[in-house]
């Protein structure tokens, strides 16, 4: 069951949160905020988070309920904190993704 991790960011309230989505399974997901609780409907095809979502009915089938934990959200993006120039962790994640990137395509 391979799992992926993703950002997300809650419609409900202004945080930033991370979870793992098993990417193997097309289906319906519930992803629930772990700062406010909103529950986010969203439909998987393919490995891929669509941007369609699915009616909130007892007659749908459910693939998994997701319930990130507290400790996954911030405030603002990893990216928005890694691709500072004068970060060193940007500068170290850059210099890592011009290295290996080439091995995943």
């Amino acid at each position: 069951m391979p799992r992926q991790l993703f950002e997300f960011s809650c419609t409900n309230c202004p945080k930033i949160f991370d979870f793992k989505l098993n990417t193997s399974l097309n289906g319906n997901y519930r992803i629930h905020c772990p700062n406010c609780g909103h529950v986010h409907y969203r439909v998987v095809k393919k490995g891929n988070i669509t941007p369609d979502r699915f009616p909130v009915n007892d007659d749908q089938i459910l693939i998994e309920d997701i319930r990130p934990m507290k400790s996954s959200c911030r405030d603002d993006s990893k990216e928005t904190h890694d691709d500072l120039s004068n970060s060193i962790s940007g500068f170290f994640k850059r210099r890592w993704h011009e290295t290996f990137s080439c091995v995943n395509n």
